[in-house]
């Protein structure tokens, strides 16, 4: 038997309105996702969504100067906005992001890398080798200078 999240928000002891049934299959993100004051019941009682892009719309979160972490132990401060529901995905998150995208980069380099080796039989084979993975390295490395100084 399936269970069912209760939300309620009793506004008095006699009241039935107050309770809503959340469905299982939905997901409900509750955090202050602006660095603004939540606002106040006055403020909010004009406001009439019919759906989620008019909540957006409203409200505009935002979270500025979050820290995120850099490879050296350092913090860089973004900012990240939420114009819809997808935007909370990692994908979108790290779209907005420079320092993320970067990771997201290099991790996506490394893991072509990883598929080549294991794609590539005969670089495998010299890889084990240590004369073969020595002479492999002092190539890539003639190939790195020749790139820088082409730039």
């Amino acid at each position: 038997m399936a269970k069912k999240t209760v939300i309620t928000k009793v506004l008095d002891t006699d009241a039935q309105d107050g309770i809503i049934e959340f469905p299982q299959n939905r997901t409900l993100y509750v955090d202050q996702f602006t660095d603004q004051a939540p606002n106040t019941d006055e403020e909010r009682e004009g406001f009439r969504a019919k759906n989620m892009k008019d909540v957006f719309e409203h409200y505009q979160p935002s979270k500025e100067s979050v820290a995120l972490e850099t490879e050296e132990g350092g913090s860089v401060y973004e900012d990240f906005v939420f114009r819809q529901i997808k935007d909370f995905e990692d994908d979108q998150l790290i779209e907005q992001s420079a320092l993320l995208s970067d990771k997201k980069a290099k991790i996506d380099a490394y893991n072509a890398i990883i598929r080549q080796l294991q794609k590539n039989k005969p670089l495998r084979n010299a890889l084990k080798d240590p004369a073969s993975r020595e002479n492999l390295l002092k190539v890539l490395k003639a190939l790195k200078s020749e790139i820088e100084n082409a730039e």
